[in-house]
């Protein structure tokens, strides 16, 4: 009786553990920042920030390759061709994005090669903020 007892308290335990997991991960938000703010501190986190596209490189196996800027700071965000073919889903493509447009981007931090990134995961982390 004991041992049912005790099975059945870590059982609860486990669940409602889970279900506070759950719920702590569907509300979390992206930390908002400007992006003179991301550095490499915050790699492996969540943010949300924007900035004007002052480069673009398309790739032939499908990534875009986009960097934006402020006046002092240049972020790369990687489209990786996975990515682009859901933000075609949802009715953006490569010729959407122009430099000079301003865009907000959530993602998670990532360095590559000495550069942070930024890399988006959903098609709703990257919008067009002007035309």
């Amino acid at each position: 009786m004991k041992k049912d007892f005790l099975i059945l308290i870590c059982f609860l335990t486990s669940v409602v553990g889970l279900i506070l997991i759950y719920i702590a991960a569907i509300n979390l938000e992206p930390k908002q920042i400007e992006l003179k703010d991301v550095t490499s501190e915050l790699v492996g986190r969540s943010v949300l920030t924007s900035g004007k596209i002052v480069y673009k490189k398309t790739h032939a196996a499908g990534h875009l390759f986009l960097t934006i800027s402020d006046e002092d700071t240049k972020i790369q965000i990687p489209l990786f061709a996975g990515f682009m073919n859901t933000l075609k889903e949802v009715g953006l493509t490569e010729n959407d994005f122009e430099i000079g447009l301003k865009i907000s981007v959530s993602g998670l931090v990532d360095e590559y090669q000495g550069q942070l990134q930024i890399i988006p995961r959903r098609d709703g982390d990257i919008k067009i903020l002007n035309d």
